[in-house]
């Protein structure tokens, strides 16, 4: 009987031993070796080879690198066959390495067919609701056992999900602008007027909406013209398509908007040319002078302006600001030139005040 169970533990141990070889030669028999002779195969006609190839890209038991270098032949194969075992296997997600993944998504970019779209969004609703499925799942885990010290952990993971998005919108709204379809301008709308969406992807929205020809268009860019929040990002790309969209409410919206921002401005130069006569800086007088000297500002302004050049008492600024007295409609302004001519004493100054005023009067009363 001992001797019996001394045989049967040997064959156990036999079979243990062969079974392990067996298994190590099994993974020790595929290798880039065995694809480049498989591929070299298949291109001298042997059918049969490009299975074996798409065998070895579907076992996930083989190293990925292996698997890669299958993936790649077939591809390069460009046997309609292995590619649609490629688009397959995309499709269903099954077994997903993401190195694989995304070697399989870079070789199918290198051929041309609509079909590779249709895989790769497929392979990203496939790819996402795995990786939801699995998210939900840690969820669960976690969801009562967190402390004080993984809501950092939560809040950085949040911060995440909202730039995973906002990468997300910047590429759906870049791929739709270049699809000439007009089921895109409602989605592009969306993205464009969604406040809770950040600015420069809004932007991006609006800057190829403009280039569409669709009256929807001209109607949100009035809209945004309308609210002080989004009239600056839109009104260059509202102005570059009034040529092309005739739309009463959009120019409506766009002189209101440009008044409002002619108003913002002179608010903003009233203020300035107000403060810049408290500076010495040399710069800062040259941007006086160039107020003062600006036939297309506002009276009020250029008085002002000169006004605050005058406590300067400058012979150089005073000699730039008498030259304007070369356009008769700028003599309303002459009083106040005098004063800044008298405060610096200078009889040369008087002297070019009163021959360029004569000139002037003269040159006025031939016409």
């Amino acid at each position: 009987m001992k001797h019996l169970s001394k045989q049967v533990l040997l064959v156990l141990l036999l079979g243990i031993v062969v079974g392990l070889f067996n298994a190590c030669v099994s993974s020790g028999e595929t290798t880039s070796l065995t694809v480049a002779q498989d591929y070299s195969d298949y291109r001298d006609g042997n059918k049969k080879a490009l299975n074996n190839l798409i065998s070895i890209y579907r076992d996930s038991a083989l190293p990925v690198e292996v698997r890669e270098e299958a993936l790649l032949r077939i591809v390069e194969s460009n046997d309609p066959i292995g590619l649609q075992a490629v688009r397959n296997t995309l499709k269903s997600g099954s077994d997903l390495d993401y190195t694989l993944f995304h070697a399989s998504l870079k070789a199918l970019s290198k051929t041309k067919d609509i079909e590779n779209s249709r895989t790769i969004l497929q392979a990203m609703q496939v790819s996402r609701a795995g990786y939801v499925a699995v998210r939900d799942e840690m969820f669960l885990i976690i969801e009562d056992q967190i402390d004080a010290q993984s809501v950092a952990m939560i809040l950085k993971i949040y911060a995440n999900a909202q730039e995973d998005y906002a990468s997300f919108l910047k590429n759906l709204t870049l791929t739709l602008g270049k699809m000439e379809d007009t089921r895109v301008v409602p989605i592009l709308m969306s993205i464009a007027s969604n406040k809770k969406i950040d600015i420069g992807i809004r932007n991006l929205a609006v800057e190829i909406l403009a280039t569409k020809n669709d009256p929807a268009v001209a109607r949100l860019l009035a809209e945004m013209l309308d609210n002080p929040a989004t009239q600056n990002q839109v009104k260059t790309y509202a102005i570059s398509i009034m040529d092309d969209i005739k739309d009463e409410r959009l120019l409506s919206s766009l002189i209101d908007a440009l008044h409002n921002e002619q108003t913002t401005y002179y608010s903003m130069l009233d203020v300035i040319t107000r403060a810049l006569g408290n500076f010495d800086d040399p710069e800062l007088k040259m941007a006086v002078v160039k107020v003062a000297r600006d036939d297309q500002m506002p009276s009020r302004f250029r008085k002002r302006a000169i006004n605050s050049l005058a406590t300067y008492k400058d012979p150089v600024i005073a000699k730039q600001i008498i030259d304007i007295l070369g356009n008769p409609d700028n003599f309303i302004f002459y009083n106040d030139i005098q004063e800044m001519v008298d405060a610096i004493d200078s009889p040369e100054l008087q002297q070019k005040l009163q021959h360029i005023a004569r000139s002037t009067q003269a040159a006025w009363e031939r016409e």
